[in-house]
């Protein structure tokens, strides 16, 4: 069977009769198995919604702890609404992050969408243009990672610790192949969605090519492109329906792979040809923590990660 990597997307669902608490230690439990069984990335979710279970808002404060739990995986925030962030403390904690875990700390830049009242706790200005933050936001993160030199001796006298250390590897999120051009120009990696209610679903392989292509030609290094999809595997298809169809009613509505590991495998290989994707990212359909490990070990062995 043909090798790929596999990380993992955390939106922090679970049942519904675990609280808060429960969910953070089945979170960190979920990524230490994900570590021992080969998998690539653990990436949490920002998202501020009125729900009285939801385990985090921003999940910047578990950084720390999953990678501190674990030995390999990469563990990373995908993404940090950069338009409500203050650049300059995003752009210090992720670095200081990536130098005390070297190489296995991601920083996943998104242009999401919060609620009024969020915007206005987390806005000095509410007026100023939400999209137009990010851009501007997502640039001083970036800069504040890139430009030492600058920074210290262009007048501005600034130092992110540790100085000239490690940057985390840096992803621009987007819902369509037209994300790509900002990941070229920011000189990011690039992971594309196909569980958000607003992708599209187009192939663009051809996209996908170039991009690569003029990143190497621009920066002479390749970058990583990500798909990440919603998914179920179990011991059967049916008990793996069941938890995708449970996705698609309460939670994204586009829960695209499903089955048996033989054929969960066929269906993932097929979206990895079709996008050109390097890596893939699995949100979960599986709510609770024991069919959450299930689903962990058989991926596992049915992709080989653990040999890798």
């Amino acid at each position: 069977m043909e090798t790929l990597k596999i990380g993992l997307v955390d939106f922090g669902y679970r049942d519904p009769r675990l609280n808060p608490l429960k969910i953070i230690e089945d979170v960190i439990d979920y990524t230490y198995q994900a570590d021992k069984l080969g998998f690539s990335r653990m990436w949490l979710t920002e998202l501020h919604t009125p729900f009285v279970k939801r385990p985090w808002s921003d999940p910047q404060a578990l950084m720390p702890i999953l990678a501190g739990s674990t030995e390999r995986i990469s563990v990373g925030q995908a993404g940090v609404i950069t338009s409500i962030h203050n650049p300059y403390h995003v752009a210090s904690t992720y670095k200081l992050l990536s130098n005390i875990f070297p190489d296995r700390i991601d920083l996943g830049l998104a242009n999401g969408i919060v609620g009024d009242r969020v915007a206005t706790y987390t806005l000095k200005e509410r007026s100023k243009n939400i999209p137009a933050l990010f851009e501007e936001n997502t640039n001083k993160i970036l800069n504040f990672l890139k430009e030492e030199d600058e920074l210290l001796n262009g007048g501005d006298g600034v130092v992110l610790p540790p100085y000239k250390g490690k940057t985390p590897k840096t992803w621009t999120l987007g819902l369509s192949a037209g994300s790509m051009k900002r990941a070229l120009a920011q000189q990011t990696h690039y992971c594309r969605s196909l569980f958000h209610s607003a992708s599209s679903m187009e192939y663009n392989k051809a996209e996908v090519k170039e991009y690569k292509e003029d990143y190497f030609q621009k920066y002479n290094s390749y970058p990583t492109v990500c798909i990440a999809l919603a998914g179920s595997c179990h011991y059967t298809s049916e008990k793996a329906q069941k938890y995708i169809n449970f996705l698609n009613k309460t939670v994204v509505g586009k829960g695209e792979v499903y089955g048996c590991p033989s054929r969960f495998y066929d269906e993932i290989m097929k979206i990895k040809e079709a996008y050109s994707a390097d890596e893939i990212m699995l949100l979960s359909a599986a709510f609770t923590p024991k069919d959450r490990a299930i689903e962990l070990e058989l991926i596992s062995k049915t992709f080989g990660l653990d040999s890798k």
